[in-house]
């Protein structure tokens, strides 16, 4: 379902009801802004052919409020803008699923705004390399109609409204599809994408072989190819072309969030008794992991506009633009180390435990296991499907990995997975193949469909202080200084080589200024930084480093293991994130830090850990607030997992979401 195709967009914020089969107060909008800042959409200009991104919001008011009288009501507070990470994660989709969540958690007058940062989602265009063009004749004007190549997917838009009018809709009420049999052929593109992958997955991960560091750069390479000729058929600059892969980096998303907070206020103004509000004007922000970073480039770029930013699961800036993130994974491989200490400790609930392990005969038997799997992939026929069935070590890692952003849910059933292997459970292993039917229905489901971009790819590379053209031998040194780090640098090099020949850049760009560069930043309101103690792909020492960067900035660790603190429950960091949200209070600054970012803190425990979740009689017991913000806790827990984050989870031929539903289903048989 995409009721955005129904919205005009408008340059000004127009509400409407939608999916309220979910939530009878959720409102959508799609809101104009320039694709080029450089190139303003409110130029008047007889061939003003700016190009444009149409930005898909949704929004949850405050619980006092309704869809049906919001339009005329006060609105108490400026909305919380989300994202959820990536990056090219949808601030829609995490809006949609755990709106009414973020408000157990900071408040029930605490309105919630979802968007989907330009190339993502049902944000128009869309940054899609692989979907197939249409005709040739649909990219050439038709007669007595300028051309507005605007998007990536839509072509020949025969529009002659400027950008921002209200009935500006291409002549289809909001969708701007154009003429019939122009649209681009998107599910071709998603099959054509899936054959790609499978096929690149046999090179296994980086260091599998001697051959696969040069397989899997040309690989990339390739992708980066089709991105270039893709971006080339929308029109260069000089013909009022736009494509969105080359002004989706997130210097462009800021100002977007900055037009989204200015949009809110005016229409704020137009409602009947609009109240003043103490974050007028400013943004009001909770972003997760790649979110971390795009609330720290706001928060540098548009100083003065900030209102209160919660930042958690913290991205290091400074490597996060450069070709390689060298210290991403520097507790990757501390996060693995509890889980043979929670699996020892917990005894026959760990079903890889045997009796009187301690937790260096746990991790003993798990390299077993993969050593096993290196030397001697496993094979079976498939119980129910009849098709043979191939396990090796490099799936099983990819499951492991990504199960160490989640370790609460994902530890019992990573036991379970690794004894089924240890075992020879073939009948329980099966459950966990790809479902060969599973791609034949995806074009079902449209949403789906606009959730598979190449945002990650068209962001992450705009990023860069500078073009990334790396050779193969300067890949495998960086592999290899990456790999004394933490084992699982083969799988985490493979998100970097995404960056490795980009040169989609707008025409005449000038780098921008490294973090490195940058001195201590004095926001209009201090920065909340949240970080574990233990994270697999966002250090605590980011979040140290990145927090002593702004002046005033709170950190807060929590006493636990994953990606972002969202990984386990506590009523401690719940209460300090609500704390500030609602009053501006926060932790101080870390202090008495030294040379290698140690230093003193605020710190929370957590209320839970592996396999040994929060009893309902525990939790009864608390405050009934508590128990609300912890409830929503856990439900934005279990969204959060399930969304991919910097590309984990995909080509291991293993089917993730079987494994995590058995997680969220507590199974550990």
């Amino acid at each position: 379902m995409n009721p955005w195709e129904s919205i005009t967009p408008s340059s000004e914020l127009h509400w409407h009801p939608c999916y309220t089969f979910i939530h009878r107060s959720f409102l959508c909008a799609r809101l104009t802004v320039p694709m080029d800042y450089a190139r303003p959409l409110n130029v008047s200009s007889q061939d003003n052919n700016h190009p444009r991104v149409d930005i898909a919001l949704l929004l949850l008011p405050a619980e006092s409020s309704s869809s049906s009288s919001l339009l005329t009501e006060k609105v108490m507070k400026s909305p919380l803008l989300v994202n959820p990470g990536g990056p090219g994660g949808s601030g829609v989709a995490l809006a949609l699923l755990v709106g009414p969540s973020m408000q157990k958690i900071l408040g029930p007058d605490q309105p919630i705004l979802g968007f989907d940062p330009r190339g993502i989602g049902f944000t128009t265009p869309r940054a899609d390399c692989w979907a197939k063009p249409p005709p040739e004749s649909c990219r050439r004007p038709s007669p007595g109609h300028r051309h507005h190549p605007t998007t990536a997917n839509h072509y020949d838009n025969n529009s002659d409204n400027n950008a921002g009018d209200d009935d500006d809709d291409g002549g289809d009420g909001g969708s701007r599809r154009g003429r019939p049999g122009c649209e681009e052929d998107v599910m071709t593109g998603l099959l054509h994408r899936l054959e790609w992958e499978n096929m690149n997955a046999a090179y296994g991960l980086m260091g599998e072989s001697e051959v696969a560091v040069r397989y899997l750069d040309a690989a990339q390479r390739g992708v980066n190819g089709l991105c270039r000729w893709k971006d080339g058929l929308v029109g260069d600059d000089s013909d009022g072309g736009g494509s969105v892969l080359r002004w989706a980096a997130t210097r462009n998303v800021v100002r977007d969030m900055v037009e989204i907070v200015e949009a809110w206020g005016k229409w704020v103004d137009t409602l009947d008794g609009g109240v003043a509000d103490e974050m007028r004007g400013k943004l009001v922000y909770w972003g997760f992991s790649y979110g971390t970073y795009l609330g720290a480039t706001f928060a540098r770029t548009f100083p003065e506009r900030v209102g209160r930013l919660v930042l958690d699961g913290v991205v290091d800036a400074e490597f996060y633009e450069e070709p390689v993130w060298k210290e991403s994974l520097l507790d990757a491989d501390n996060v693995l180390g509890t889980f043979f200490q929670f699996c020892a400790e917990t005894g026959r609930k760990c079903q890889l435990y045997r009796q009187g392990d301690e937790a260096a005969v746990v991790q003993r038997r798990y390299e077993a296991i993969m050593d096993r799997l290196e030397t001697s992939p496993l094979t079976f026929n498939h119980p129910e499907n009849q098709y043979p069935v191939l396990v090796r070590a490099s799936q099983v890692k990819n499951i492991v990995f990504r199960i160490l952003y989640s370790p609460i849910q994902g530890f019992p059933v990573l036991a379970s997975v690794l004894n089924f292997i240890y075992e020879d459970m073939f009948e329980e292993l099966g459950a966990f193949t790809q479902d060969p039917q599973l791609v034949c229905s995806i074009s079902d489901n449209p949403s789906v469909l606009g959730m598979l971009t190449d945002a990650q790819r068209a962001i992450m590379c705009g990023d860069k202080t500078h073009p990334v053209n790396m050779t193969v031998p300067e890949i495998t040194s960086a592999y290899q200084a990456m790999a004394a780090n933490s084992q699982f640098a083969d799988i985490w090099m493979g998100l970097m080589l995404q960056c490795n020949g980009w040169d989609i850049f707008p025409p005449g760009q000038a780098p921008t200024d490294p973090w490195a560069a940058a001195n201590q930043i004095e926001t209009a309101n201090p920065v909340l930084f949240l970080s574990n103690t233990y994270d697999p792909v966002t250090p605590l020492k980011a979040a140290v480093k990145m927090a002593l960067k702004f002046k005033g900035a709170g950190l807060l660790e929590q006493k636990s293991q994953g990606h972002c603190t969202l990984s386990a429950v506590s009523r401690c960091t719940a209460r300090a994130v609500r704390d500030y949200v609602t009053t501006g209070k926060l932790p101080p600054p870390p202090k008495e830090v030294d040379e290698n970012f140690n230093g003193k803190w605020k710190q929370c425990e957590a209320d839970e850990a592996p396999w040994r979740r929060l009893g309902t009689s525990e939790v009864h017991a608390w405050a009934a607030e508590e128990r609300e913000m912890a409830d929503g806790w856990r439900h934005l827990q279990e969204v959060m997992e399930t969304m991919q984050r910097w590309g984990v989870g995909k080509n291991n031929d293993l089917d993730m979401a079987a494994v995590m539903k058995l997680a969220r289903g507590g199974q550990t048989t």
